[in-house]
């Protein structure tokens, strides 16, 4: 009796491992990765790293309250689900040119436009605000980066719309909390793989584990997702790693390259639990050959049926090996003179008239042959005020205010800091560059408001292009290979912009300071001599008695 009961709690563990990896069930966690190379126009190469993990909501499985991860990283979910939280995204991003690389942004649609996002849905509560700080803190210290606010003004409510949520959770809020100034380093990087079951040592993961490479790119982003289980038991959590490379020498030269000459490293061995390994090439030149061949598919990708070829990495033939890419017929690159546009552009500039004054222009530019329906988005920190009274659209010289359809204004509520949203819902014309102009006032700000660094400017956020006009993506008849709305792009995100602010001189509160502490010096140290030192009289000899006295001196010598 005591054998079979020590034999039923020593291989308990094995017996719920083998249960719980039983296929047809609804509980199973699995793990999916990808490596996707996008060759660019001009002689770069997008590649993006993504990681995805199935998990299961342990109260389906049990009703003792338990916390149970195999394949999920408890650090990432447990503060999520403390806090009621249904989903959150996550995005670290240091630059990127949509015009130079002939794409609308990055491969991954859910990276931001730059520097630091986080944004999320919470079930509704009296907590809410003290749950989502306590959300941003907890996933600040995991990724080794300033998430939280700095006053609860800071949290921007009425994005809801554009980032709408993809589980069907009611009563839920939206926030969004946007860090413009934050850039990515060895520091996020860590911790990302930190969060991968294969931790960055099998798989794909062991190719992004390589700060030295990683982070000589030109740009990167970064990146998480994570959809927290609803009624069926199931969540997602994803995560992205992008950057771009350049293929070509400095001095020219062709464009022939593999994965041992990107990476430094041969194809690596796979993630025991893993459910698939793929690489993935996207074809946009039929030069392009591979070595090698992938499994060729059509896919609708970004508004486009493109080529893929695909490479099964858990195939035992390629562990160890390489594969190689090149162009036929290019002895050396030539690099184009010109390169397509994307079917839309967003540009922001800001137009200074005065220290103090100024006007955003945001130019809008539609390459189709049709109208596009979208709503632009701002967001102005608290010294930044519009004068909506003068915004102006413009199609070339002519005014065009009918093509604004509705707005939705949210100015700071002074004295308590908080931020400027804007909702420009627009109709941009087929073939055409659409001119937004927006007038605006620095306020001054307080000496204590100003940030260490305050020579350089102040950031603001990225502008946000919302389509509404998209449709799904999906394999269609040859005769279309190209409609820009079918893409799974809805957002398109400008530049973020260093604003100069009217900045006092910082030198005259120090001389003060040196000055004042000078004076308190001197008249503390007569003070202090006044008060501790003792007076009396003191007798002194007549200069007879000093003549005397040197007269004797010189006698006895």
């Amino acid at each position: 009796m005591l054998l079979s009961s020590l034999s039923i709690l020593i291989f308990a563990p094995i017996y719920h491992g083998l249960a719980k990896r039983t296929p047809g069930k609804s509980h199973d966690d699995a793990f999916y990765e990808s490596l996707t190379l996008h060759p660019l126009p001009d002689g770069r190469m997008s590649v993006l790293f993504e990681f995805e993990t199935i998990f299961s909501s342990s109260e389906s499985l049990s009703s003792i309250p338990q916390s149970h991860h195999s394949l999920t990283p408890p650090s990432l979910l447990l503060p999520l689900k403390a806090n009621n939280v249904s989903e959150l995204t996550i995005s670290f991003t240091s630059g990127w040119d949509q015009i130079r690389s002939s794409s609308s942004g990055l491969l991954n649609y859910e990276s931001s436009g730059g520097g630091g996002e986080i944004r999320g849905w919470l079930k509704d509560g009296n907590d809410i605000e003290n749950r989502w700080n306590a959300v941003t803190n907890a996933l600040g210290g995991l990724f080794c980066a300033g998430l939280g606010s700095k006053d609860l003004g800071d949290n921007v409510r009425d994005f809801g719309n554009i980032y709408r949520p993809k589980l069907d959770v009611t009563n839920t809020s939206h926030f969004l909390l946007s860090h413009p100034e934050s850039h990515l380093c060895t520091e996020n990087l860590t911790p990302f793989l930190s969060l991968l079951p294969s931790k960055g040592s099998s798989g794909i993961s062991a190719l992004l584990s390589q700060p030295g490479i990683i982070f000589s790119w030109e740009s990167q982003s970064e990146g998480i997702e994570v959809l927290m289980p609803s009624g069926d038991g199931q969540g997602r959590w994803k995560g992205w790693w992008e950057g771009v490379i350049d293929l070509v020498p400095e001095k020219g030269g062709s464009r022939r390259t593999s994965i041992s000459k990107m990476f430094n490293k041969k194809i690596p061995k796979p993630f025991p639990e893993v459910q698939n390994s793929v690489l993935r090439l996207i074809v946009e030149d039929e030069g392009l050959q591979a070595l090698p061949s992938g499994l060729a598919k059509q896919e609708w990708i970004d508004g486009k049926i493109r080529k893929v070829l695909e490479w099964d990495l858990q195939n035992s033939t390629l562990i160890g090996g390489d594969i190689e890419f090149w162009w036929d017929g290019e002895d050396r690159f030539q690099y184009p003179r010109t390169i397509d546009p994307p079917p839309i552009t967003v540009t922001r500039t800001v137009i200074d008239r005065v220290a103090s004054d100024g006007t955003f222009q945001i130019i809008l530019s539609n390459q189709d042959n049709y109208e596009r329906k979208a709503i632009y988005s701002e967001i102005w920190p608290w010294w930044v005020k519009g004068w909506m009274s003068e915004v102006e659209l413009l199609v070339g010289n002519e005014q065009k205010p009918e093509l604004l359809d509705n707005l939705h204004y949210n100015p700071s509520t002074p004295p308590k800091i908080s931020t400027t949203t804007l909702h420009f819902y627009l109709t941009i014309p087929a073939n055409s560059k659409l001119i937004l102009k927006i007038p605006f006032t620095k306020l001054t700000l307080k000496y204590t408001e100003h940030r260490p660094d305050a020579e350089r400017g102040i950031e603001i956020s990225s502008g946000v292009l919302t389509l509404l006009d998209t449709l799904p993506e999906s394999q269609l008849a040859e005769s279309e290979i190209f409609n820009s709305r079918r893409t799974g792009r809805k957002r398109i995100y400008t530049n973020r912009l260093l604003l100069d602010v009217p900045t006092p001189d910082f030198s005259m509160p120090y001389n003060v300071i040196i000055m004042s502490s000078t004076v308190m010096a001197v008249f503390f140290g007569l003070m202090q001599g006044a008060l501790t030192r003792k007076w009396g009289w003191v007798e002194l000899p007549s200069v007879a008695e000093k003549v005397v006295k040197a007269d004797d001196g010189k006698k006895s010598d």
